[in-house]
């Protein structure tokens, strides 16, 4: 895995990865699944010096519990968790950590959390959202109360909500406010998933962000979450969508058709709104979003198309 990680193709005299030394052993060990292994490499992390080497050492210890679930790797790597200073030897650490399936004990990771090393930190943080406690959870629950740095919030954010941790609500719904973009997508994401239609004003509301991504996502959760009191607002935001060509496809307005399409036999705007679409704005939509409305809508539905 310390190899050359490069090979010169001579027919067309570029370099790449794949195919190297290095590559091909990687992909090796990601699908290690010999637990005899697990003994041999924890007493290789006791002689090896170098980082490069023990970085690769973890890997493989990864690999092996992600794909057996033996217990004995996650307890392995967080014991480790205390012995290392590197900064990219505890990155790979806690990202193999957060890959296996149950840990044991979130204390080691939580020390982490308040690592000066943005980089550590942010790991610490991904693996926190694979615990199933309350301690995890209320460290997160501090460092969106207390930190200022747009990737803690994202980062914690995300884990609260793989966590399920609905105690958190109360404190992600202030971040609807917050300067950065990011962060409001990732509240928005977070409420989606653990408020449900319980939220649906605040998704409305967010239709309103001044970020393209909010937007996107508020839509997602109108999609899943809308009823009858969303129609207004998303039938203007479908207005104001295609009020002229974008420069970047997407495909932001299959989301509004499929809610649509709950009421189109309920509100006599939705058929003109789709009749507008189609004889005025057929082509300011993208490829998937032609597909979406299709998809939606049939020619019986549509006398005009």
């Amino acid at each position: 895995m310390n190899g050359a990680n490069t090979i010169y193709n001579e027919m067309d005299g570029t370099y790449s990865s794949k195919g190297s030394p290095s590559w091909n052993a990687y992909q090796k060990a990601r699908s290690l699944t010999d637990t005899s292994y697990i003994s041999f490499l924890s007493d290789l992390l006791e002689k090896s010096k170098k980082e490069s080497i023990k970085r690769n050492i973890y890997f493989m210890l990864g690999k092996i519990g992600e794909n057996t679930g033996d217990k004995r790797v996650v307890e392995i790597l967080l014991q480790r968790i205390g012995l290392e200073t590197n900064k990219y030897t505890l990155d790979t650490i806690l990202e193999r950590i957060e890959e296996q399936e149950v840990i044991p004990d979130c204390y080691p990771i939580i020390k982490c959390v308040s690592d000066v090393r943005g980089s550590v930190r942010h790991s610490a943080i991904n693996a926190l959202g694979r615990c199933k406690n309350s301690d995890a959870e209320d460290a997160l629950i501090k460092v969106i109360r207390n930190s200022k740095d747009e990737y803690d919030l994202c980062y914690a954010i995300g884990s609260l909500s793989m966590m399920g941790a609905t105690k958190a609500i109360p404190d992600i719904l202030p971040l609807f406010k917050n300067e950065k973009g990011e962060v409001r997508r990732a509240a928005l994401c977070a409420i989606d998933k653990l408020g449900g239609s319980a939220f649906l004003p605040l998704y409305i509301e967010a239709l309103g962000d001044r970020s393209f991504s909010v937007k996107y996502y508020a839509l997602l959760a109108i999609k899943d979450h809308g009823d009858e009191t969303a129609i207004d607002v998303v039938y203007k935001r479908v207005r104001t969508i295609l009020s002229k060509k974008r420069k970047i496809n997407s495909d932001e307005l299959v989301a509004a058709f499929e809610f649509l399409n709950q009421f189109k036999n309920q509100d006599e705007k939705i058929e003109k709104l789709l009749e507008w679409i189609v004889s005025k704005k057929w082509d300011f939509l993208s490829d998937r979003e032609k597909e979406g409305f299709n998809s939606c809508f049939s020619t019986n539905d549509l006398s005009y198309r």
